[in-house]
């Protein structure tokens, strides 16, 4: 018996036994007529056969009827069920308590596959290949599948090779659900060294996102000893981001950049740390019961993690600070 997964196979099983089977015709003219071998078909009859092995043509109780041979092959199967091809051990196979683990791991970490697996060797020396811990996550139904990429016609961004050469800002809106009133965090990362800061502010202006670059250039050299120059920003087309933001850049001799019209991927970098702070950090909308200073200081203190002891899969899993320590 085929272990075949075509979804047309049972159909097409049938079709050829009912051709054997019911209209009589030789084995060697069906298997020519189905463009099957005949060893296959003597499998599939064989298989029948089992499946039907209770079906009898006589009826016991009315012995003297006489049956007509078409009618009485209606309460027959014909549908033979493909068999499974999975063994029926699996020696090699991942052990229960390791897929707990990941599973723990990934409740912990909340990250993608990449870096369970990465703090599975190094923090815990579990011997275990990436792909088994994909595999884990995915049929436990905690991974989501990529979407495809489709590619675009879309000037080069420029590829930084040193720290400050290209620095990506963004503005995160949180909006209270019951008065409607809305809080602004300001975001800014460095391509390079994957560097963050963050600030948190009651209204959308020009100043404060020009005030978020520069704030994070000074936090960057007075906490990581970061010796870089911001060389050039690139936003969004955001009203922030305007002709007083350009102004302002321009002062401080800094190249303003702009992203394409209706096309986040070309914040890439930005846009995802977005949703990681979301996440991990201030949540998906403004808690008016908290204080506005203790939500700065629980942004400052997640802001010293992300960039001392978060690795990246981008970075070769390496931290913010290591990568800024190698340029």
């Amino acid at each position: 018996m085929a272990y075949s997964t075509n979804p047309n196979l049972p159909k097409a099983r049938a079709i050829a036994l009912k051709l054997l089977i019911q209209d009589g015709l030789p084995l060697m003219m069906v298997a020519r007529k189905c463009g099957i071998h005949r060893s296959t078909l003597y499998r599939w009859r064989k298989k029948w056969e089992e499946v039907n092995r209770d079906w009898q043509m006589d009826n016991p109780n009315r012995p003297n009827r006489v049956y007509s041979r078409t009618n009485h092959f209606t309460r027959c199967t014909w549908r033979i069920p493909t068999l499974s091809s999975r063994p029926h051990t699996s020696p090699t196979a991942v052990s229960t308590e390791l897929v707990q683990l990941v599973l723990a791991v990934r409740q912990q970490l909340k990250r993608c596959a990449e870096v369970v697996w990465h703090h599975l060797h190094t923090k815990l020396e579990v011997t275990v290949s990436l792909s088994s811990v994909r595999r884990i996550l995915w049929r436990s139904g905690v991974a989501r599948g990529r979407k495809p990429r489709v590619k675009q016609a879309n000037p080069r961004r420029p590829l930084p090779t040193t720290p400050g050469e290209l620095v990506q800002t963004d503005t995160i809106h949180h909006v209270n659900p019951k008065t409607g009133k809305r809080l602004y965090y300001y975001t800014v990362i460095d391509l390079f060294t994957r560097m963050t800061y963050a600030i948190l502010v009651p209204k959308l202006s020009p100043g404060h996102a020009a005030r978020a670059v520069l704030e994070a250039q000074e936090y960057w050299r007075r906490e990581y000893g970061w010796r870089g120059t911001i060389s050039m920003v690139q936003a969004d087309n955001g009203p922030e981001y305007g002709r007083y933001f350009e102004q302002q850049m321009a002062r401080a001799g800094i190249q303003t950049r702009h992203s394409r019209l209706h096309r986040p991927n070309d914040n890439a970098h930005i846009e995802r740390f977005n949703r990681t702070i979301q996440t991990e950090c201030i949540g998906y909308y403004w808690r008016k019961s908290v204080p506005l200073q203790r939500q700065q200081a629980k942004l400052t203190a997640w802001l010293a993690y992300y960039n001392t002891q978060r690795v990246h899969l981008g970075i070769q899993m390496r931290t913010p600070s290591q990568m800024l320590q190698r340029s």
